[in-house]
């Protein structure tokens, strides 16, 4: 169930790095940077970080997803090695705060 899929990812990640993680928590991470990285240039773009956020869920403005590229991004890209920082720490951080919570645009309220 949810609560026991919940349980093992935080036994499994929080408070790790990217090199703490499992094996198939970095393949999985890194295949996902591959997916989202459309034009193959080794790093996600706006348009590309856009793309990947609206195939997800619906937002009332682009301004929104532009401000969360600018928390996660270095300049005008998002490097791999900055993905892979930035998804552990989404996994394995439990303060809402953490800028890592934009690397998929701006998350509802629950």
């Amino acid at each position: 169930d949810a609560e026991e899929f919940m349980g093992g990812v935080e036994t499994a990640c929080k408070g790790k790095s990217y090199d703490a993680l499992p094996e198939a928590f970095k393949f999985f991470i890194e295949a996902q940077f591959r997916t989202i990285d459309v034009d193959g240039d080794g790093s996600i773009g706006l348009e590309e970080f856009r793309y990947d956020c609206v195939s997800r869920m619906a937002y009332s403005n682009v301004e929104v997803l532009d401000e969360a590229f600018k928390k996660v991004a270095e300049g005008d890209s998002l490097s791999l090695a900055r993905y892979k920082d930035l998804y552990a720490q989404f996994l394995g951080n439990p303060d809402e705060s953490c800028v890592a919570c934009s690397l998929f645009g701006p998350l509802p309220e629950l």
